[in-house]
């Protein structure tokens, strides 16, 4: 999902939601300085535009001649609120993954209930157990039951994807349980893959907790 800005005028009043391109062309203009505060959507409170990292480009480059005015809108190594673009990355991803899975797990479930015959390798185990179950018995059940477990990782990535570390905790909690009924059997690509995406979650959980630790 695209980030978006809001930008407080010199009048007081708040303007946007805008993207990253639309402020470039407003710094540009003239219409926005280092000084005004900017509120990205990831974010809950104000900040300088100049203290965000992505932004602070954006001002160098209008700077050319003088000096002083380079020095205004160079970065401020008190800043609060900016974000570290590789930290910011890393929990975007982590975010990514939990809809990546329940995507992957919603096609697998919707597939068993048409009887298909036909199963990715990489999904939910808790999905596959429901299926397995009660699917026999009761499929409108079982998918619905599916359809509630892919609803809670979708809330997940997207609540993590906000710098929620709850979303992330519990995102993990689920994909290590799902990883945990894999066993005892033999390891197998599913495994693996469920192993990767219990790195990537992990890691941007820790990216999420060191830019929350930043502001």
């Amino acid at each position: 999902m695209e980030l978006t800005y809001m930008v407080r005028g010199g009048d007081g009043k708040e303007y946007g939601p805008v993207t990253l391109q639309q402020l470039s062309v407003w710094v540009k203009e003239g219409r926005l300085t280092g000084q005004q505060e900017v509120k990205r959507s990831d974010m809950d409170r104000w900040a300088a535009a100049k203290d965000f990292g992505e932004l602070q480009p954006l001002f160098v480059s209008t700077t050319a001649s003088p000096p002083a005015a380079a020095q205004t809108m160079a970065p401020s190594a008190a800043a609060t609120g900016t974000a570290d673009p590789a930290l910011y990355s890393q929990m975007k991803s982590g975010g990514s993954w939990l809809y990546l899975v329940a995507v992957v797990s919603l096609i697998n479930s919707v597939a068993d209930f048409a009887g298909w015959g036909i199963r990715f390798v990489f999904g939910l185990r808790m999905t596959q157990m429901i299926d397995f179950n009660i699917g026999g018995t009761n499929p409108i059940i079982a998918l619905l039951l599916d359809i509630v477990l892919v609803g809670v990782l979708v809330l997940l990535g997207l609540l993590s994807g906000k710098a929620h570390i709850a979303a992330f905790i519990v995102g993990i909690l689920i994909v290590a349980i799902d990883t945990l009924l894999l066993f005892p059997s033999p390891p197998t690509l599913g495994l693996l893959l469920h192993l990767l995406v219990l790195f990537f979650v992990v890691r941007g959980c820790i990216a999420c907790w060191k830019l929350r630790a930043a502001h």
